[in-house]
C-alpha cells in the first residue's frame, strides 16, 4: 500500500518536474504491432491529444529541420510524456536518457520502430509510442525565367511545383496553358536530369507526374508563357487579344478596332481576378478616348476581361429614328383599342 501511494504521489508531480527526469522514466516494451501509434495516412491530417497537426504521406523521408513530437504513454495510462525533438543538420535527435538516434531518410513509421528499438534497450516497463511530424523541413529551388520574382525560393519539403508557379506568377488569368515550362534535378550520381513539364497537367490534370514534388536544389525555368486579353461588346473586332505588358485601356480598345458608334464609352468595365475573386473597375472611357484625358486611362493585365456597353437608344440615321417611332405609335395604337 506504501509503494501505491508513493508511486501516485509521484505521477502528480511528473507533470511539474524537467523534461530530463521525466525522461528517466520512460520505460516499455511496447506495443510493436505495424498499425500501433500515430502515422498519417497519404496526405491526411492527423490530430493526437493536444498536439498541433501534421501532413505527412508514405514514403515522406525525414532529414534536417523536420519538427518531430513523441506522445509517450507508460502502463496503463499511469504516465504521459511528451517530447518534441528537430532533426539537427546531421541526421540525429537525442532522446533524453536514451540515446543520440539517427532518423534522416527515414520514413515516418522507420523512425518510429527505430524508436521503439532503442527505448526498449533501456527499459522494460509497458508503452505506447505515437510518432507525427508538426513541421516540415524546408528545401530550397531555383526559379529562373518570365516570372515576377526570380532567385531562390524557401519551401516546405513536399510543395508541389504547381504552388511555386502560382506564387510567382505563371499561369495566373489569361496564360496559355498549352506551354511548357522546365525543371532541372540533380540525380544521386551528380548528373542533372531535364523534365519538360506541362502547364494544362500541372494546373488542371491529375497527373503527379507533371505536378512534381519538389527537391532540394531543384531549378526552374520558365519560358515566356503567352497570356491574353478579352475585349467583347460594342467594337470593331471583339475577342481574344494577345497580352503586352504596358499596354492600356484605350490601347486595347484600338487594337480591337476602335468602338464603334453605338458604343456606352461611360459604361466600360474591366474586370480583373484579384486573390482569387473577380473585381469589377467602371471606367469612363468617353474621357480618356473622346476628350483626351490620358491620365484615366489604366494599364491592362492578362486575363482581363474589358466590356464595352452599346446605347440602347441608339439610331444610325433619321430614318431608323422616325422607323422606330413609328412602330412605336402603331403598337400604341393596336392596343389602345
Amino acid at each position: 500500500m506504501r509503494l501505491l501511494s508513493i508511486f501516485l504521489i509521484f505521477s502528480l508531480l511528473v507533470p511539474f518536474l524537467p523534461s530530463s527526469a521525466s525522461a528517466q522514466l520512460v520505460v516499455n516494451p511496447l506495443n510493436d504491432s505495424p498499425g500501433g501509434g500515430l502515422i498519417s495516412s497519404p496526405l491526411s491530417v492527423q490530430q493526437f491529444g493536444n498536439f498541433s497537426q501534421g501532413v505527412v504521406w508514405d514514403g515522406y523521408k525525414l532529414g534536417s529541420g523536420d519538427r518531430l513530437e513523441a506522445h509517450l504513454i507508460v502502463g496503463d495510462n499511469a504516465l504521459v510524456l511528451d517530447y518534441i525533438f528537430v532533426i539537427n543538420p546531421e541526421g540525429k535527435i537525442f532522446f533524453p536518457n536514451v540515446a543520440e538516434i539517427y532518423l534522416s531518410g527515414l520514413t515516418l513509421k522507420q523512425a518510429r520502430a527505430k524508436l521503439i528499438k532503442e527505448i526498449k534497450k533501456k527499459y522494460r516497463e509497458d508503452f505506447s509510442l505515437s510518432l507525427m511530424v508538426s513541421n516540415l523541413k524546408t528545401i530550397s529551388v531555383y526559379v529562373t525565367g518570365q516570372v515576377n520574382n526570380t532567385g531562390l525560393k524557401p519551401v516546405s519539403d513536399g510543395t508541389r511545383i504547381a504552388s511555386v508557379l502560382k506564387d510567382v506568377g505563371v499561369a495566373k488569368g489569361g496564360s496559355d496553358l498549352s506551354e511548357y515550362i522546365y525543371l532541372k534535378r540533380q540525380t544521386s550520381g551528380g548528373d542533372f536530369k531535364d523534365y519538360k513539364l506541362s502547364l494544362y497537367s500541372i494546373f488542371l490534370g491529375d497527373d503527379d507526374t507533371q505536378n512534381m514534388l519538389l527537391k532540394n536544389g531543384d531549378i526552374i525555368s520558365v519560358p515566356v508563357i503567352k497570356s491574353y486579353v478579352y475585349v467583347y461588346g460594342d467594337v470593331a473586332r471583339s475577342g481574344t487579344f494577345g497580352y503586352v505588358p504596358g499596354q492600356t485601356l484605350s490601347d486595347y480598345i484600338n487594337i480591337a478596332g476602335g468602338p464603334t458608334p453605338r458604343a456606352n464609352l461611360s459604361g466600360v468595365t474591366v474586370t480583373r481576378q484579384e486573390k482569387g475573386k473577380p473585381k469589377v473597375y467602371h471606367i469612363n472611357a468617353s474621357d480618356i478616348i473622346q476628350r483626351g484625358l490620358m491620365g484615366k486611362d489604366i494599364e491592362i493585365y492578362a486575363g482581363d476581361v474589358i466590356s464595352i456597353p452599346g446605347n440602347f437608344f441608339y439610331f444610325s440615321d433619321f430614318a431608323s429614328f422616325a422607323n422606330t417611332i413609328l412602330l412605336a405609335l402603331t403598337l400604341y395604337t393596336a392596343f389602345a383599342k
